[in-house]
């Protein structure tokens, strides 16, 4: 692992990352070499400071040792042990204690922990390969069937009866239907306040089988009519419908967002669920669930577009998984253990899969 300023690396190396020079707590990357397979690192002052202390062997102090647990873990600094240096998941023990793992006390932690597992399982330690099957976990695959239903944005409409009658008249009055993007329909609430950069969102997962999906949308329409400046959306083609994550409802705050989930609740009792990974379960059959979107202001450049939260924590838990997946030691815990420490440690409850307040200050509201 090298650590690098921007003026090291070459025009086209450095032109997409100079956003970063206008953070002045911003020093450099960490570039990693062979046999790691890890993203760069954007690297703060601070911490390049505790990795030159450390280019050379040395004994740790409390404070010191506290603050390099997380370079170890993620296999760019090493500690001595009785099999020599190791790092990631050879280390984890030897670093922390590791908690049990969480329990999979509803569906949706059932299906948090079977996505990890499943990732484990592949025949890669490829980060992006990791991230991708863990947030594509439980898609239903695509078949001739779904794809003729859901061949348009038209014919999801139609299929819905959001085009006509007084389900479309309840759409007109309350939202404006936005132009298909991101493979999404989405209606904005006509009265939607203005948010600015440092706001999360709080995100209501609604996700019945697509077989149920016409009954649970207008369920949905008419509940979120009761909740004035509440925006959704739905996918839009047969793609859209068949992920789990389908239909998503935007709140300003985790008690508007309960209110609404208790309405739904009962209205769409008996309803088939599809259930969404990595999200905060309010049943125990996956049709609800939560989650909460980083603010605007968490990204550190402009064109990598906005983080939702289940692509923010799949990333993190696949880079976990690659480091952990490339172990050697006969101490190294399984991969999937070693995910959810590194989740924690980033500031996600694993109980939940949502951000600690520490996280993101704003989620504790």
């Amino acid at each position: 692992m090298e650590l690098k300023q921007l003026a090291e690396l070459s025009a086209e190396q450095r032109e997409p990352l100079l956003e970063l020079e206008s953070d002045p707590d911003f020093y450099g990357l960490f570039i990693p070499a062979p046999p790691l397979t890890m993203n760069l690192q954007a690297v703060a002052r601070q911490t390049a400071d505790l990795f030159r202390t450390l280019a050379s062997p040395s004994t740790l102090d409390a404070a010191i040792a506290a603050g390099a647990i997380d370079l170890v873990l993620d296999g760019i600094l090493e500690i001595e042990s009785g099999a020599g240096f190791v790092s990631g998941a050879d280390a984890l023990t030897l670093l922390v204690s590791p908690a049990a793992p969480p329990d999979a006390r509803d569906a949706a932690a059932r299906l948090s922990r079977d996505a990890l597992l499943h990732a484990q399982d592949l025949e890669t330690n490829d980060p992006s390969a990791l991230t991708t099957a863990l947030y594509l976990y439980n898609r239903i695959p695509m078949s001739p069937f779904w794809q003729t239903r859901f061949a348009t944005p038209e014919a999801i409409l139609a299929h819905l009866g959001a085009d006509r009658g007084s389900l479309r008249a309840l759409l007109e009055r309350e939202w404006i239907a936005s132009e298909t993007k991101g493979n999404w329909l989405n209606w904005i609430s006509k009265i939607a306040a203005p948010r600015n950069r440092a706001d999360v969102t709080y995100k209501l997962y609604v996700s019945p089988r697509p077989e149920r999906i016409r009954d649970a949308f207008e369920i949905v329409v008419r509940v979120l009519a009761d909740f004035p400046g509440t925006p959704f959306k739905i996918g839009s083609g047969a793609a859209g419908i068949l992920r789990p994550d389908k239909l998503v409802a935007y709140f300003e705050s985790r008690a508007l967002l309960g209110e609404a989930a208790a309405v739904l609740r009962r209205e769409l009792a008996g309803c088939d669920a599809h259930g969404v990974p990595f999200s905060a379960g309010l049943d125990d059959s996956g049709l609800l669930s939560w989650g909460i979107d980083p603010p605007d202001d968490e990204r550190a450049l402009a064109w990598l577009g906005r983080d939702s939260w289940r692509s923010w924590l799949a990333k993190r838990l696949g880079a976990a998984l690659s480091i952990a997946k490339s172990a050697r030691g006969a101490d190294a815990v399984e991969p999937w253990r070693f995910a959810i420490e590194r989740a924690r440690r980033h500031g996600v409850d694993v109980e939940t899969w949502t951000p600690s307040a520490a996280l993101w200050s704003a989620a504790s509201e």
